[in-house]
C-alpha cells in the first residue's frame, strides 16, 4: 500500500466512520454504496485532499466513477498530479 493510499484509508477510517458502525476501511471498501461518503462527508474529504495531500480536486472530477473507493480515489489523484 502506498503512502497516498495509507493516508486516505485513515483519514476515511478516522474522520468519516460514524461512531458505533463496525466498518474497517481499505482501498477497496465501497465508499459510496456503503454510505460512507455523502454530501457533508465529500467535502469533508474534499479538503483534505486540498490541504493535507495538495491536490485541489476540480469540479469536473466530482464524479461517482472517481470517488468509488480509496484505489479509484489515488488514481485521480495521480492524474490530477500530472496536468
Amino acid at each position: 500500500m502506498t503512502e497516498l493510499t495509507q493516508k486516505l484509508v485513515d483519514f476515511i477510517q478516522d474522520n468519516l466512520v460514524q461512531a458505533g458502525d463496525d466498518i474497517k476501511v481499505d482501498e477497496t471498501t465501497p465508499l459510496l454504496t456503503s454510505g460512507l461518503l455523502d454530501s457533508l462527508r465529500t467535502a469533508r474529504l474534499l479538503n483534505f485532499l486540498r490541504k493535507d495531500v495538495g491536490v485541489p480536486v476540480p469540479a469536473a472530477k466530482l464524479d461517482s466513477e472517481n470517488f468509488q473507493d480509496v484505489t479509484t480515489i489515488v488514481a485521480m489523484l495521480r492524474e490530477l498530479e500530472t496536468v
